[in-house]
């Protein structure tokens, strides 16, 4: 297995991993933008793509936004390959550009927090809208 930034030549199998593998009925989705082709395309081109392959092959990605004035990283959307979840995947992604903390959102009223929660993501705040997750290095 290959961790790494996406480059050009992973622009079309990375948006069809995404509309394979999200699930618009998914309450963790929270966005129609998750599924643009475009701003994938843009997040790749600005290399804020991180992709995992075997055998050439996308088995996840996540987009991600570095927030310098704010000293931290937003992960935008991710997905994992059905066959790879559950196997830590996501954190060993993480870990490529965990310098500083990564932030997530997921609004507060879907199952999908109990995800972060077991995955070891400390809940940062909370609103009526969403969850504010932190994932850090630190002490790991």
């Amino acid at each position: 297995m290959q961790i790494a930034l996406a480059n050009p030549t992973h622009i079309f199998e990375v948006v069809h991993f995404f509309n394979v593998n999200l699930d618009r009925k998914n309450s963790a989705v929270f966005s129609d933008e998750f599924f643009c082709p475009l701003g994938i395309k843009a997040a790749i081109r600005r290399k804020q793509m991180i992709v995992a392959t075997v055998e050439g092959q996308v088995v996840g990605a996540f987009r991600f936004y570095r927030k310098k004035t704010q000293n931290k990283i937003s992960l935008y959307q991710f997905a994992i390959s059905e066959v790879y979840r559950g196997q830590g995947l996501l954190k060993k992604m993480l870990n490529t550009i965990n310098d500083l903390p990564i932030v997530a959102l997921c609004p507060t009223d879907s199952n999908f927090n109990e995800y972060y929660y077991k995955s070891g993501w400390k809940l940062q705040e909370q609103s009526n809208v969403f969850k504010i997750w932190v994932f850090s290095n630190e002490g790991r």
